[in-house]
Protein backbone atom coordinates (compact mmCIF):
# COMPACT_ATOMS: atom_id res chain seq x y z
CA UNK A 1 0.00 0.00 0.00
CA UNK A 2 1.19 3.32 -0.62
CA UNK A 3 1.84 5.68 2.40
CA UNK A 4 -0.16 8.81 1.37
CA UNK A 5 -3.32 7.44 1.91
CA UNK A 6 -2.10 5.67 5.10
CA UNK A 7 -0.49 8.73 6.72
CA UNK A 8 -3.63 11.01 5.76
CA UNK A 9 -6.08 8.44 7.93
CA UNK A 10 -3.78 8.46 10.57
CA UNK A 11 -3.08 12.95 11.09
CA UNK A 12 -7.55 12.47 10.46
CA UNK A 13 -6.85 10.33 14.27
CA UNK A 14 -4.27 12.74 16.07
CA UNK A 15 -6.44 13.68 19.44
CA UNK A 16 -9.81 11.34 18.23
CA UNK A 17 -10.75 8.31 19.65
CA UNK A 18 -10.85 6.65 16.78
CA UNK A 19 -9.16 3.36 16.05
CA UNK A 20 -7.42 1.53 12.86
CA UNK A 21 -6.89 -2.00 12.64
CA UNK A 22 -4.15 -3.26 9.83
CA UNK A 23 -3.04 -6.30 8.48
CA UNK A 24 0.77 -7.07 7.73
CA UNK A 25 1.73 -8.88 4.99
CA UNK A 26 2.24 -12.23 5.96
CA UNK A 27 0.58 -11.93 9.52
CA UNK A 28 -2.57 -13.31 10.90
CA UNK A 29 -3.81 -10.76 13.16
CA UNK A 30 -4.95 -7.24 12.91
CA UNK A 31 -2.33 -4.46 14.67
CA UNK A 32 -4.49 -2.08 16.33
CA UNK A 33 -3.72 1.72 16.64
CA UNK A 34 -5.94 4.66 18.65
CA UNK A 35 -4.84 7.50 20.97
CA UNK A 36 -2.93 8.74 18.19
CA UNK A 37 -0.52 12.06 19.28
CA UNK A 38 1.67 11.80 16.45
CA UNK A 39 2.59 10.53 12.60
CA UNK A 40 5.91 11.56 10.92
CA UNK A 41 7.03 9.99 7.67
CA UNK A 42 10.58 8.67 7.85
CA UNK A 43 13.49 8.45 4.92
CA UNK A 44 12.96 5.44 3.91
CA UNK A 45 10.73 5.27 1.20
CA UNK A 46 7.96 4.07 2.65
CA UNK A 47 8.11 4.14 6.31
CA UNK A 48 6.05 5.95 9.18
CA UNK A 49 6.50 6.39 13.02
CA UNK A 50 3.20 6.58 14.52
CA UNK A 51 3.49 8.10 18.59
CA UNK A 52 0.18 7.05 20.35
CA UNK A 53 -0.60 7.12 24.02
CA UNK A 54 0.93 3.73 24.68
CA UNK A 55 3.51 3.21 21.87
CA UNK A 56 5.93 4.07 19.27
CA UNK A 57 4.84 2.44 16.21
CA UNK A 58 7.19 2.36 13.41
CA UNK A 59 6.45 0.27 10.49
CA UNK A 60 7.03 0.08 6.50
CA UNK A 61 3.50 1.17 4.61
CA UNK A 62 4.41 -0.83 1.68
CA UNK A 63 4.09 -4.19 4.04
CA UNK A 64 0.20 -2.77 4.63
CA UNK A 65 -2.18 -5.80 3.26
CA UNK A 66 -5.34 -3.99 4.36
CA UNK A 67 -6.55 -1.50 6.86
CA UNK A 68 -10.08 -0.69 7.96
CA UNK A 69 -11.91 1.96 10.35
CA UNK A 70 -15.07 1.82 11.86
CA UNK A 71 -17.44 4.16 10.41
CA UNK A 72 -18.59 7.15 12.35
CA UNK A 73 -20.19 9.25 9.83
CA UNK A 74 -24.44 9.38 9.04
CA UNK A 75 -24.34 6.47 6.57
CA UNK A 76 -24.20 3.95 8.64
CA UNK A 77 -27.97 5.31 9.47
CA UNK A 78 -29.22 6.00 6.42
CA UNK A 79 -27.77 3.59 4.39
CA UNK A 80 -29.87 3.04 0.87
CA UNK A 81 -30.42 -1.00 1.95
CA UNK A 82 -31.74 -0.27 5.64
CA UNK A 83 -34.14 2.68 3.61
CA UNK A 84 -35.62 -0.02 1.18
CA UNK A 85 -38.90 -1.33 1.97
CA UNK A 86 -39.96 -4.99 0.76
CA UNK A 87 -42.35 -5.18 -2.15
CA UNK A 88 -44.15 -8.65 -2.86
CA UNK A 89 -45.14 -9.04 -6.55
CA UNK A 90 -47.69 -11.95 -7.16
CA UNK A 91 -47.11 -13.10 -11.13
CA UNK A 92 -49.99 -15.30 -12.49
CA UNK A 93 -48.99 -18.59 -14.70
CA UNK A 94 -51.02 -18.33 -17.78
Amino acid sequence: MERGPILSILQDMKGTGKELDMILWGEDNPIEIRNVIDVETLRSANGIRVTTRQNYIWFDASHVSAMWQARDDDAILSSPIADRTVVTRKTATL
